[in-house]
This record gives C-alpha cells, sequence and structure tokens, in this order.
C-alpha cells in the first residue's frame, strides 16, 4: 500500500472527504433489559457471591423503576437527535475535567522518523520539523479541498465519519471558569476562509510562520527551515527577554487558566488579537532542548519535556528533540487516537516515498517569522513564575516503557487461529494478574465512527472466560503444555472478540449508562443506587478502569495516554506480522503500579503464552 491508495481521492471521483458524514446512520440506544443483563455479566470477575447477590438487586430495583423512567426519558432524545451521547460525551467526560491537560488529556506518539530514513542527528534538530511541517500543511490542504478519501472498512462495506478529521487542525480547547468548550476555525474551501500559520513555540517565546506560499500551496521543507533557523538565532541569542513564559500557564488546572486567560484578554485589545493567532492556527511546532534516549524516554519527554513551550489547548502539536529525535501529541477531546494514527502515519509514508529534501536547494521563500508577544501585569508574571515551578515538578509525573516485542508478532496468532487484538488483550489481563494477584477492570476502544459523529464505546475486556483462563494458566499445575490450558485460552479470546463487536455495534455497557446518568443528572433525578454499588466501580464504572487500553493497528506507529486511575496503567500496541509495538505508563507517585515492571512482565507473559499454544499443538498432533 502507497499514501495514493490509503489517502488520495481519484481526480475523477465524484467523491470527496466528508460527504458521507450527513448520511451515517445514527447511533443506535441500546434496549435497558440487554444493558442491565451485559453489565451484571461484566462485574462476575471483581464480586463475592454475596456482592454479585446484591448488585443483581440493585440491578432488579432500576430496570423496574428509576431506571425505565430514565430510558424512556434517553429514548426521546434518542428520537430527535442522531447521535444522543455526543454532546454530553464532550462536556461531561472532557470539557469539565478540571485537571491540567498534560499529562492527563492529551495523546501522545513518538515518532519513529529513522524507520523511514530521516536520521536522528542534531543537524535534524530543524530539518526534521521542517519536513513534517511541510507534510501536515499538504495534509491540511487536503482537508481543506476535500481530496482525502473518505475512510472505509477494507472490504468497502463500512464507511466511517470523517467529522473528527475538521478539529484535527485550526482547533482549540478554551478554558472555562466550570466547563471548557471546542473551538474550531477549520473550513473546507467550499465552507470559507481559513486561517493557514503555523504558531512555533521554543523557549517559552511564540512565533508564527505563514504555513502557504503567495500561490496558496504549502511551502516547501526548505522554507520552513529557514523560518526555524531565524527563530533559534533570535532565542538562543536573546537572553530574559521580559515576555516570554504565557505558555506555561495553558498547563494549570483549567479553572485557574481560565481566569488568567481571561485576564489577559481584559489588559488590551493587542492581547486579544495574539490569543487569536495562537488559538487560530493550524498547528504547533514545539522545539525542545531535550535529548531523549531509547523509546521509553523519547515517549515520555514528548509527554511532558519542556512544558514551558506547549500552548496545551491546542489541537495537535509535534515536538522537535535537539538530538533528531521527534514526537507528536494531540488534545484526547478535539478528537480520538484514530486520527492521530492517520495523520502521522501520512507524515511517515510521506518522508519514506519522497525521501529526505535537498537542502541544498535554496529556499524560494525568505519567512522572517512575526514574535506573539503578550502584555503582562504583575500579576500574571508572578503566575508564570508559580506555574515554571509546578511545570518543573509535571516532568516526571508519569512514567512510560515502551518496548519491541520481537519473538513473533500477529503471524503466529493468526497461525493459531486466535485473532491478534484479542489474544494482546487476554495477555494484559495475565500480565496485571501476575503482577498484582488480583483481576483489572479492563478498558478496550471500540471505535463507533460507522454511526453519525461516532467516537468510542467501551469493549469490557476482562470477562469470567479469561479470569478462568488466568487461573488455570497460573494455577501451577496446567504447565506450558496443556491443551486443556490452550483451549481455555482461546475460550478467552474468542469472548473477547465477541465482547469487541457487541460494543462496535452499540451494544457496549458504558456509553448507555453515562447516558442514563446524564438523564438524572440534567433532570434533577436523584442519582440512581446503581452507581453507588461497590461493583459498579470495582468493575470499572465511572472512570474506574485499572487497565486503559487501546489498539493501535498493524503499523509501526504507537501512542499513548496516561492510566485512567491514579494506580492503573495505560496500555497501547500494534501489532506487526513478527512483532509487537507497546507503551505502558503508570502515574510516577503509585507505589502500587510500575510501567517497567508491567512491561517486562507483558514479555513473560508473551513467552509463556507462545510456549502454551506450541506445546499445546505438539501433544494434539502426537494424539
Amino acid at each position: 500500500m502507497n499514501r495514493e491508495a490509503i489517502y488520495y481521492l481519484p481526480e475523477e471521483s465524484s467523491e470527496s472527504t466528508f460527504c458521507y458524514d450527513e448520511d451515517r446512520p445514527k447511533l443506535p440506544l441500546p434496549a435497558l433489559d440487554h444493558t442491565l443483563k451485559r453489565y451484571l455479566e461484566s462485574l462476575k470477575p471483581f464480586g463475592t457471591a454475596e456482592e454479585l447477590e446484591n448488585s443483581k438487586r440493585i440491578i432488579e430495583t432500576f430496570r423496574k423503576g428509576v431506571g425505565a423512567k430514565l430510558q424512556a426519558i434517553l429514548e426521546q432524545r434518542a428520537s430527535k437527535e442522531k447521535n444522543w451521547v455526543e454532546k454530553w460525551w464532550e462536556d461531561y467526560a472532557y470539557c469539565t475535567l478540571r485537571l491540567p491537560l498534560i499529562p492527563y488529556c492529551v495523546m501522545v506518539q513518538p515518532l519513529l522518523l529513522s524507520t523511514v530514513g530521516l536520521e536522528t542527528i542534531p543537524e535534524n534538530f530543524l530539518k526534521g520539523p521542517a519536513t513534517c511541517l511541510h507534510h501536515n500543511m499538504v495534509f491540511w490542504k487536503l482537508l481543506r479541498t476535500e481530496k482525502l478519501r473518505p475512510i472505509a472498512s477494507v472490504d468497502k462495506k463500512v464507511i466511517f465519519s470523517a467529522d473528527l478529521y475538521r478539529r484535527l487542525y485550526n482547533t482549540v480547547r478554551l478554558p472555562g471558569l466550570e466547563m471548557d468548550k471546542v473551538q474550531s476555525y477549520f473550513k473546507t474551501e467550499r465552507e470559507g476562509s481559513c486561517p493557514s500559520h503555523i504558531i512555533i513555540l521554543y523557549g517559552g517565546r511564540i512565533f508564527k510562520v505563514p504555513g502557504l506560499d503567495a500561490q496558496g500551496e504549502p511551502l516547501a521543507p526548505q522554507d520552513f527551515l529557514f523560518a526555524l533557523q531565524q527563530i533559534q538565532h533570535k532565542v538562543e541569542n536573546e537572553v530574559d527577554a521580559p515576555h516570554i513564559g504565557v505558555p506555561v500557564l495553558t498547563n494549570d488546572d483549567r479553572t485557574t487558566w481560565a481566569r488568567n486567560r481571561d485576564r489577559l484578554m481584559e489588559l488590551s485589545q493587542h492581547n486579544r488579537d495574539m490569543l487569536q493567532e495562537v488559538e487560530s492556527a493550524v498547528a504547533l511546532m514545539i522545539l525542545d532542548t531535550h535529548e531523549p534516549t531509547g523509546y521509553s524516554d523519547l515517549s515520555q519527554l514528548a509527554l511532558t519535556g519542556d512544558i514551558h513551550s506547549k500552548w496545551t489547548d491546542k489541537s495537535c502539536g509535534t515536538i522537535a528533540f535537539k538530538n533528531g529525535q521527534m514526537g507528536c501529541y494531540g488534545e484526547h477531546c478535539c478528537y480520538d487516537g484514530s486520527i492521530s494514527m492517520s495523520i502521522s502515519l501520512y507524515v511517515m509514508m510521506s518522508i519514506l516515498e519522497e525521501g529526505v529534501p535537498d537542502w541544498t536547494v535554496t529556499p524560494k521563500e525568505h519567512i522572517l517569522p512575526s514574535e506573539v508577544v503578550f502584555d503582562l501585569d504583575d500579576t500574571l508574571r508572578s503566575e508564570i513564575v508559580r506555574m515554571e515551578q509546578v511545570a518543573n515538578e509535571m516532568k516526571t509525573s508519569v512514567i512510560v516503557s515502551m518496548d519491541q516485542f520481537q519473538l513473533y508478532g500477529k503471524g503466529f496468532m493468526k497461525k493459531h487461529k486466535i485473532h491478534p487484538d484479542a489474544y494482546v488483550q487476554t495477555a494484559l489481563l495475565l500480565t496485571y494478574y501476575r503482577l498484582h494477584g488480583n483481576f483489572a477492570p479492563t478498558y478496550e476502544t471500540a471505535m463507533m465512527r460507522q454511526y453519525y459523529k461516532g467516537r468510542t464505546e467501551t469493549c469490557r475486556s476482562c470477562s469470567i472466560e479469561a479470569v478462568r483462563f488466568i487461573e488455570e494458566m497460573e494455577s501451577g499445575t496446567a504447565g506450558t503444555g496443556s491443551t486443556k490450558c490452550a483451549k481455555m485460552f482461546r475460550v478467552a479470546a474468542n469472548r473477547q472478540m465477541e465482547l469487541m463487536n457487541e460494543a462496535r455495534q452499540g451494544n457496549g455497557v458504558d456509553r448507555h449508562l453515562f447516558g442514563l446518568w446524564c438523564v438524572a443528572y440534567e433532570n434533577d433525578i436523584p442519582i440512581p443506587e446503581l452507581y453507588d454499588d461497590p461493583l459498579y466501580s470495582k468493575s470499572g464504572g465511572g472512570g474506574n478502569f485499572m487497565l486503559s487500553t487501546s489498539t493501535l493497528g498493524y503499523t509501526i506507529n504507537c501512542g499513548y495516554v496516561a492510566p485512567m486511575c491514579t494506580d492503573g496503567y495505560g496500555c497501547f500496541y500494534s501489532m506487526l506480522e513478527d512483532s509487537i509495538w507497546a507503551i505502558f505508563s503508570a502515574y510516577r507517585d503509585s507505589t502500587i503500579s510500575s510501567a517497567h515492571k508491567f512491561q517486562q512482565t507483558f514479555r513473560q507473559v508473551m513467552e509463556d503464552l507462545h510456549a502454551l499454544l506450541e506445546n499445546g499443538a505438539e501433544i494434539e498432533n502426537k494424539l
């Protein structure tokens, strides 16, 4: 496959990027009885017989009583809105969050550019970002002209919504005193004009650079390089500029940043204009003097690194490190990980297919960046000083461990007739059990973009079938040659695929229960007892999943988010034919979780599962 086959619409095509979005089917609303039945089943790995009996009573009371009332109101909403959960999900799952966006609400990717020919060496500190800026602007123009191929399943039977692409570029999450909101300035060419400038941040300073030349075409890499060189010279030769540091304010808790942003705007019309320049820009490029060593360090520094130079509200940004390494991040409220994977894959394929730019070519455009300078008062200067200290403490708030498991990949899994994603999910459950001695409520992302403005659903991966397999595997009696244990592994993996397929069809548990909660909350109905049941949170409800997981596809691109819980893990992986790329995250301050121990245990688990299947197959062949 090449870029053209994946991303570009043929010139003669009557399709356009967003042409199917309004025709996507409405998000289904499950029957209450069906959801409650699946919910009760999902509790079984986490409760005693007595606890499960109590939960069963609570669920039945809910079903016959207030649950039926809430469902009726929700059905009325679903009859009027094509996506009944869209606004609630954005408002209550994201925008009411008062914690800082880093590390709690950003998606991060290390960019393994050396695999496509762009060397990670110090002389590429500016050349790497110049290359990536060019390809990002080409992708931006594909969206503007609606020539990006609509996303569809391999067999073309399912077409996915492209709506989230509208919030990849030119978008910002604006802070509010109680609730944030997403503001997108992106428009297609048919819809009108759209800002086309890029914001570059370095050393706490902000610069504006055009993204297009005089003819409206993306600037060449050589043009971007010239602009970046001007910025580097200015920042590295001007020490203690009095206006630097404003970006660090965006890394505060959302309410405090909202107040400081309001103060910035109150100080002058100039500040309001400067905020508009930053917030409406296509994207950010952050130049960072850190020099990551290894994949794990790169992944971690892409999240934190020079927080003083990250305007975290922006929907997407790329980070260029002093030694030529690069990473990128996305604000999760604006779009989901599948969009991040799409643009990073496009950039990497572009470099692979077009090659590294010829840096001996003279720039056609000699861009002189304009600095974005804010008027500050003593209050804001003191806030910058305070936040600089906070930012320094945040640098290692999340520990990340990234590894390539090379013993085998999806080819081996398919040989044994186990779906690769179900295989890895079961391995993650076993890893957690082996480390902690209990079963982890586990969230796996189920993509819902086949529906109108669809985003995600939760697949609750920790099934009773998985529990039985793990108990057998760890009993000490199964051994790595047990055909019984191998069969139980397959049963657990098959159940995982059933759960994932149900979730993708809109028959998950969590979005429906979330919607019923929202109905109660917005109609001043007391929150039902079901949400206070200990097994509700023990099974992951209310954002209490100990394992927050997602498959990132079948390329070398891999990214992550921070764990959902203080003592939990983020587990993200991509599956190649003969290897698995995986990233694990955990909070530094947890006395229970350890990303590095999880990665090491996962590696051992994968080896044990390999032996289990191979030895089991050998025994079956002898029989």
